[in-house]
């Protein structure tokens, strides 16, 4: 699917993480293979540290916090608020759903509409080209998006695969009409449900409901420990999916949205480990230094908040004064991929913070 989407832009990004950092080093005695090993592999990937919410912190949490700071910098109004679209791959409740629940924690507007996404990796760009399009059909001129995740403190530490990426954030988007003609999105997605098996949670859905049957441990083709509960991915077909299909997509994206890839000041993508965006870099014909690989290393994966933080950590203060053409991308889960670009900068707000913890949605200095 391909989409440009005319007369809107992002105005402004907030991503907010976890003070709570986990160590590498740290879990190396957890992982059922030698330390030596581990080392070296972490050493590969960009493995060094992790951001991970405590038990009573969840995802509605993270983004109520982010709105709460915003309103408190008057960077955004309560009153202000039309629209807010919520991304998640987990809930706070199996119902209602997530964006509600943040509705209800921060008392806001009750005309303004509220709308859930169910999302992985590329929830940012779903999200984002949702948001254009309710611009776009009229009725509202601004619409925050928020993708949020959390859990990471669930996840199976005896699993090397997949424990020393995942992390925890939110992130909090605005977006809003313009009437400047250079303010355009465009948009291109794809998707192989053939391969949802590569990078998938087995048990927890209508399928296969949680038992003590599913919670049962067992060693996997790798050598790690881990049960139908856990999530599995399969490494050497996700990273084999990422190298033949996000080049062409990047081609394809450039191509649809009339721009020369040379003309991209950054590649903000989704972020799995620094050694396979080093390679993806490499085979887009891009400068790594373009292609930012440092957000796992320092903070996670956090799935569909991945890339408001890896705008706000990399960029930051710099979009408050200058504008860059810049383009997304995101690859993960379904299996999917979403890319987009657009000028980005001149924006009111680009900000990273950190989440003391214990469910806190209180902001205060």
């Amino acid at each position: 699917m391909k989409a440009t989407i005319h007369g809107v832009k992002i105005r402004g990004v907030c991503a907010t993480v976890p003070a709570h950092v986990s160590y590498f080093e740290d879990e190396l005695k957890h992982f059922p293979f030698p330390e030596k090993s581990s080392r070296r592999l972490g050493k590969v990937m960009g493995f060094r540290e992790h951001r991970i919410a405590d038990p009573k912190t969840t995802l509605c949490d993270l983004a109520s916090y982010t709105l709460n700071y915003l309103f408190h910098r008057g960077y955004l109004r309560k009153e202000d608020m039309q629209a807010m679209i919520v991304v998640s791959r987990e809930r706070d409740y199996p119902v209602p759903g997530n964006s509600k629940v943040i509705h209800g924690q921060l008392g806001l507007p009750r005309d303004m509409h509220c709308v859930d996404m169910y999302e992985n990796c590329i929830g940012f760009i779903s999200g984002l080209y949702t948001a254009c399009s309710m611009i776009a059909g009229g009725g509202v001129d601004s619409v925050v998006l928020a993708t949020t995740i959390t859990g990471a403190c669930y996840a199976n530490i005896k699993d090397r695969n997949t424990y020393p990426i995942c992390g925890d954030a939110a992130g909090v988007t605005l977006i809003t009409r313009s009437d400047d003609p250079e303010d355009k999105i465009s948009f291109v997605f794809h998707h192989d449900g053939s391969r949802l098996e590569v990078l998938m949670t087995p048990a927890g859905g209508m399928r296969m409901p949680r038992s003590s049957e599913t919670a049962k441990m067992f060693k996997d083709k790798m050598g790690n420990f881990r049960s139908l509960n856990n999530k599995y991915m399969d490494g050497t077909a996700v990273f084999q999916f990422v190298m033949e299909e996000v080049p062409p997509l990047i081609e394809e994206i450039c191509a649809y949205a009339g721009v020369k890839k040379e003309d991209i000041r950054y590649h903000l993508t989704h972020q799995p480990n620094r050694f396979m965006l080093e390679k993806l870099a490499d085979l887009m014909g891009v400068s790594r230094d373009i292609l930012f690989n440092n957000i796992v290393e320092k903070f996670g994966n956090s799935s569909c908040a991945t890339i408001p933080v890896n705008i706000a950590f990399n960029l930051g203060k710099r979009l408050l004064a200058e504008k860059m053409l810049v383009c997304f991308s995101a690859f993960g889960a379904g299996l999917s991929l979403g890319a987009a670009v657009c000028p980005l900068g001149n924006l009111e707000f680009c900000d990273l913070i950190e989440h003391p913890g214990n469910g806190v949605i209180e902001y205060t200095d």
